[in-house]
């Protein structure tokens, strides 16, 4: 496979400095100069230098330039830099919730194992996610995790930064056919094996509640890992057991009921489980479920996924999919650090993360 082409220039770059005997401090050839010689972009000419950074050859100095380094030089750059290490990464999200909040938790812990410094970034909306990239790529920030705005196309700015050989890697989504660097958890097998659970508990009345799909794969998957369950199980799929809220958060004051909810329920009495796309779908189907009088989990079995700390509060503690978040993060960092470290192959990767079952009360075997 052929290697990033910021990795090709820092090793023409290497050549340069041998060939016209380059001492320790002095310059190095400056990121305008190797764009024009070689005909390359600022962007991939910057990462050329920053790898060599990495590796020590060089030493950069804002607004002065770029040097040849020896031991020295390098404890001066760092001391000028105010004694950090000199990569930083970014944490590109749209807002923290207690999924993305434990994410960053643990990135603050990567952060400190791999000496990088960590930069959040909270996007107001799908121009201001546009505009962060390429501001924090322009900033000097050697690489990117893009946690995406729920969209039903890839960011052409991250694609962009991708094609100059910007590191980039986007976290927990998947737009399908883009040569992107993905770590996501595996929503559809989650899904499947939950929904699975509840055929193993004796139900075959299976309905599902979900978020607008609306191209976000995250959404997406679980739907068909629902679908997939019941057609290998032989249970057919009924349309009046899907059901679709508009919008559910942490923010939802699920004392206030839900007619359309509690329609949903009356209206489909055979019904003795409802798998949620997630908790707070699930907390609402909870308390409409207790606002008709419908025992939870007597008479309706119920479970969500992410495993959120709402699952553990609700009045019926909540079965669900949990999102190991520790290995989410250290497969994405890993991959990141390769990219900037100008490792692994140029050919875009997929990385899946398996959840994990979690029982609780919500969920019992269906009655006889």
């Amino acid at each position: 496979m052929k290697r990033p082409m910021y990795v090709e220039i820092a090793e023409q770059v290497t050549q340069i400095i041998q060939e016209q005997q380059i001492k320790p401090h002095g310059p190095v050839p400056s990121e305008g100069e190797l764009a024009k010689h070689f005909g390359i972009s600022r962007m991939t000419a910057k990462l050329a230098l920053d790898l060599l950074a990495d590796r020590g050859l060089v030493y950069r100095l804002k607004r002065r330039g770029t040097f040849l380094s020896d031991g020295e030089a390098r404890k001066g750059a760092r001391r000028q830099q105010g004694g950090h290490s000199r990569r930083s990464i970014a944490f590109v999200v749209s807002n923290l919730d207690y999924y993305t909040s434990r994410i960053v938790s643990a990135l603050e812990s990567a952060a400190r194992e791999h000496q990088f410094e960590l930069i959040i970034k909270l996007s107001k909306d799908v121009p201001d996610e546009e505009a962060s990239l390429i501001q924090l790529a322009a900033d000097g920030v050697t690489g990117i995790l893009l946690f995406p705005r729920g969209r039903h196309q890839c960011s052409p700015a991250a694609l962009k930064l991708r094609k100059q050989g910007y590191p980039i890697v986007l976290i927990d989504r998947l737009f399908q056919d883009v040569p992107m660097d993905f770590v996501l958890h595996d929503h559809f097998q989650g899904t499947y094996e939950m929904v699975k659970r509840m055929i193993d508990a004796g139900h075959r009345e299976i309905g599902f509640v979900t978020n607008p799909l609306l191209g976000v794969s995250s959404i997406e998957e679980r739907y068909k890992g629902y679908m997939k369950a019941l057609i290998d199980h032989d249970i057919p799929v009924q349309s009046q057991y899907i059901h679709v809220i508009e919008r559910a958060n942490n923010l939802t004051d699920y004392a206030k009921g839900n007619p359309e909810v509690e329609e949903f329920l009356t209206s489909n009495v055979k019904m003795t489980a409802v798998m949620c796309g997630d908790d707070y779908l699930a907390a609402v189907v909870l308390y409409a479920a207790i606002r008709i009088h419908k025992s939870v989990p007597e008479q309706l079995s119920l479970a969500g996924f992410s495993d959120t700390q709402l699952a553990t509060l609700l009045p019926v503690p909540l079965a669900s999919v949990a999102q190991p978040v520790k290995e989410l993060v250290q497969a994405a960092v890993a991959n990141l650090l390769d990219r900037m470290n100008g490792k692994g192959m140029s050919a875009p990767s997929t990385i899946k993360i398996q959840t994990k079952i979690v029982e609780r009360m919500s969920l019992a075997k269906a009655a006889m």
